[in-house]
């Protein structure tokens, strides 16, 4: 996988092209951004902060769905902490297959199964893997899974949010179609709301 040089802008600023600081109550700890891809914004975007001073990351919350539906996956890109289980839905009226070959994570095979019935995988290493079906070779997702806690995907508009983020000090990394890009330190500040923008350039 191709690494990428990005921009990015941290600066205690407003909100252009860099991090904004907006005095909020200290309990709510939120990190908002959008990541650009060549000046445009850049849907399914995988956003981790990764902490300088590695914390415990918490038990894994409720399962995640990806579903195989009108012969694809959705959603197609999906970004997770380590730990988090997700369950491959079938709701398709045909055969599908779920599989992921070897990559940077764990290869592992579910086998085929019908409509209304579904699989799933505990996700517990860091990686970055690619879900396929033997049936059907024209599908693909992907599973970026995440050793941080605070992991977050970007819409249509290229925009992500993260809550309950502790204050302290990051390391911003991005994987965008299938590229990834690192670099760039990002300061928490206690009960402060960031705005982080990031540009992924060429």
């Amino acid at each position: 996988m191709r690494k990428l040089k990005p921009l990015i802008w941290f600066a205690a600023l407003p909100w252009i092209g860099g991090v904004a600081w907006t005095a909020v109550p200290p309990q709510v700890r939120t990190v908002d951004g959008a990541v650009t891809w060549l000046g445009r914004p850049a849907a399914d975007a995988v956003v981790e902060l990764v902490p300088a001073v590695e914390v415990p990351v918490p038990p894994a919350g409720d399962t995640v769905l990806i579903d195989q539906r009108h012969l694809r996956f959705a959603p197609n890109v999906l970004g997770i902490t380590a730990g988090t289980v997700v369950e491959f839905r079938n709701s398709d009226p045909i055969m599908h297959n779920v599989f992921s070959p070897v990559r940077q994570g764990a290869d592992f095979d579910l086998g085929t199964y019908p409509q209304e019935e579904s699989r799933t995988h505990l996700f517990h290493e860091a990686g970055t893997y690619v879900i396929l079906c033997h049936v059907h070779p024209e599908m693909a997702a992907w599973v970026v899974v995440s050793s941080s806690p605070y992991v977050g995907v970007t819409d249509d508009d290229g925009l992500f949010s993260m809550e309950g983020v502790p204050p302290g000090q990051y390391e911003a990394t991005v994987w965008y179609r299938r590229r990834s890009a690192s670099g760039g330190t990002v300061t928490i500040a206690e009960g402060a709301v960031a705005a982080l923008q990031i540009d992924i350039g060429r």
